[in-house]
């Protein structure tokens, strides 16, 4: 069956497209990409424009040359950050295996899932576009999963077809509902230019969403914030508050972990962490308080942690005086904990995610020769359970 006769058929398993779809100069896009894009695909985004297929954390999330309502979104940034931050993590490619573009024969990013994993064409494969068969990149590797590289040896249609058979036919892409055209960059200038210049521009919560763009859906949990500050007995720092709710739920370059600020139910919100942190940190103060000089929480100048690290830091305020002048703490693991840090944790986050480094032991530095923005990502975790 010719390409343009199984499109038509799999318009018939997923319905009417929407009305308003955003147009796309194909031309444009390719001479951008330097590499056509295989008709299937052109086909289904020029009729449905950027939407979910499919059912559950599984289901698809078509990304298409558009730019969001809101400009949270763009099309080429999303293509460069997700090859940027999918081929630096570590143990998930080795170059002899897997190529990014723009190397000849890399893999081309094309879409999403619900849960957050990334799906993307194998254009070493072919030639000829339209046989390039769709890989998936897996997330769960955080979480153990010892192979995150999972091939479905067919292309996209196939693909897509199991999907909107297995699920949900089809649905606007809710951040991307009411999307509008793209237009390349100028030649000569780079979708990341903004990241580049907040490597030394700008400070707080403007320069951290202009280094590493927050994620479109954030996960935030079901609470408020005056619950979260009910159960803790404080509020807490405005710039903390401000930060994560950009951000959500998720992970700073495969090191720190952030829970869901609201998230009251059972063990994976804020609040819940808290708690367990500092039940943690009250033993080990009471065992030996010599390695530990900061009181606990609600001691005056307690200290009250907030987040953790792969390495088994931990991360929080030294509570002296009103919230906005708490200064971040660090309990390391596998050093003695120092004095607090002279700033707030927006500021600490920013100085690291520039390769700065906040000049205390327990987070990792960057070598003199590494770039801050191929090591420096944000990862966001789904909910739980949910699509």
């Amino acid at each position: 069956m010719e390409i343009t006769e199984r499109v038509a058929a799999f318009r018939d398993l997923l319905g009417p497209p929407p009305d308003a779809v955003p147009a796309v100069d194909w031309a444009a896009v390719e001479a951008w990409l330097e590499v056509p894009l295989p008709a299937d695909y052109k086909a289904l985004v020029s009729a449905y424009g950027p939407v979910e297929i499919g059912g559950g954390p599984a289901a698809i999330r078509l990304h298409t040359p558009c730019v969001s309502a809101d400009g949270r979104y763009d099309y080429g940034a999303w293509v460069v950050e997700t090859h940027r931050h999918s081929s630096i993590r570590p143990g998930m490619f080795t170059r002899e295996r897997r190529r990014f573009l723009p190397e000849e024969g890399g893999l081309l990013a094309l879409a999403t899932t619900a849960g957050g994993d990334h799906l993307f064409w194998d254009t070493s494969v072919s030639d000829d576009p339209d046989a390039w068969p769709v890989v998936l990149l897996t997330t769960s590797i955080a979480v153990g999963e010892a192979e995150p590289w999972v091939s479905y040896e067919v292309p996209l249609l196939d693909v897509l077809s199991a999907a909107a058979r297995d699920g949900v036919a089809v649905r606007a892409w809710a951040p991307l509902a009411g999307a509008g055209p793209w237009a390349p960059p100028p030649r000569g200038t780079y979708v990341d230019a903004r990241q580049h210049a907040a490597l030394t521009e700008g400070e707080g919560l403007a320069a951290v969403t202009a280094l590493i763009p927050p994620p479109l859906t954030p996960h935030l949990g079901t609470g408020t914030w005056e619950q979260v500050f009910t159960r803790l007995g404080t509020r807490l720092p405005a710039d903390f508050t401000a930060l994560t709710e950009r951000y959500g739920a998720g992970n700073w370059s495969w090191w720190l972990d952030m829970p869901a600020p609201l998230d009251l139910e059972g063990r994976c919100g804020l609040a819940a962490d808290a708690e367990e942190m500092l039940e943690g940190y009250r033993a080990l103060r009471e065992a030996h308080p010599e390695y530990y000089p900061l009181p606990a929480w609600p001691e005056p100048g307690g200290f009250l942690p907030f987040a953790s690290t792969i390495d088994g830091d931990v991360i929080g305020w030294c509570t002296e005086g009103e919230p906005d002048q708490w200064r971040v703490a660090v309990n390391p693991r596998h050093a003695d904990q120092g004095p607090p840090l002279p700033g707030n944790f927006t500021g600490t986050l920013l100085n690291w995610l520039r390769g700065d480094g906040p000049g205390t032991a327990g987070f990792p530095g960057l070598r003199p020769d590494q770039d801050p923005l191929e090591h420096m990502f944000f990862e966001p975790f789904a909910a739980r359970g949910t699509g």
